[in-house]
């Protein structure tokens, strides 16, 4: 039974003694969900990453890189009202994943990407340096945020450009958040944070004009 399902069944209860069963069905609500941030998670990330054709890049050539530069691997915990607890990993390399999604949006734009680089006319290396889940305690509510960095180093002859992106999205709850619920939003930050790439017009004039 899922927190839908659990409120659907506080609905039907009426009346005098209804009142104590919701009261019932809702503590039960509280254990079950809290019983949830016991259990390991595996997220699969998806990022959307929306990125209009264009004819922008010129078909200039670019070398993409990307490798991940994360301390480790986790994505960071579960959380209780007594702190963290199961961890959250994911089975997926993330270099790959987000070099696959950044090539597809480089060549949306209009520019060849290429391997090895030895003839491109720019250089393109991205860095993952931070994807993590955590969790706060509070009175009333818990917190979660998800936070990401990338950074992106491009080099064109004598020319360089650098750029670090962040995104911190945060959320209050007041029961610990379900599986599918923690996947949603740590897509939803990777996809924000892979946006901002697109929405870099100063890395678009780099690989552009090489300057």
């Amino acid at each position: 039974m899922n927190i839908y399902e659990f409120s659907d069944s506080l609905r039907t209860l009426h009346g005098e003694g209804g009142a104590v069963m919701q009261k019932l069905v809702l503590g039960l609500m509280v254990l079950f969900l809290s019983g949830c941030a016991f259990n390991k998670q595996v997220v699969t990330l998806n990022p959307n990453v929306v990125v209009p054709k264009s004819s922008v890049g010129a078909g200039v050539t670019v070398a993409l890189k990307v490798v991940d530069e994360r301390p480790n691997t986790s994505l960071g915990h579960r959380g209780t009202a007594y702190g963290a607890a199961a961890e959250i990993t994911t089975s997926q390399d993330m270099a790959q994943l987000i070099q696959e999604k950044i090539r597809k949006g480089l060549e949306d734009r209009g520019y060849k990407v290429v391997t090895g680089g030895a003839s491109a006319d720019r250089q393109l290396a991205f860095e993952l340096r931070d994807l993590t889940y955590s969790t706060s305690t509070g009175f009333w509510t818990g917190g979660v945020e998800i936070a990401g960095a990338l950074k992106t180093v491009g080099h064109s002859g004598s020319s360089n450009y650098e750029q670090l992106y962040r995104v911190s999205d945060k959320q209050r709850v007041v029961v610990v958040p379900t599986a599918d619920t923690n996947a949603a939003w740590m897509n939803t930050a990777l996809s924000e944070l892979l946006q901002k790439v697109f929405s870099d017009t100063a890395l678009d004039h780099f690989l552009v004009n090489g300057s």
